[in-house]
């Protein structure tokens, strides 16, 4: 399977790279709403800290590791 990216402008679908297809291939064509922008470093802290996936490291449990445990010290 193959991916790439295009734009459609209503008429035309026009790819964003060069594809060396050598015979007639079957596609499935998504259309994808438009970003808008990136998030900020700041969004991006954000999402982080609501989303709980470092929730984990509030765990005492999970402190395994001491400076001893340190190939190179900085």
């Amino acid at each position: 399977m193959l991916s790439v990216r295009a734009t459609y402008d209503g008429r035309n679908l026009r790819l964003k790279e060069k594809v060396d297809i050598d015979s007639p291939k079957e596609v499935i064509v998504t259309f994808l709403e438009p970003i808008e922008a990136d998030p900020s470093t700041e969004e991006i802290h954000q999402m982080v800290q609501e989303g709980g996936a470092l929730d984990f490291l509030d765990d005492e449990r999970e402190d395994i590791y001491s400076d001893s445990d340190l190939k190179v010290k900085y």
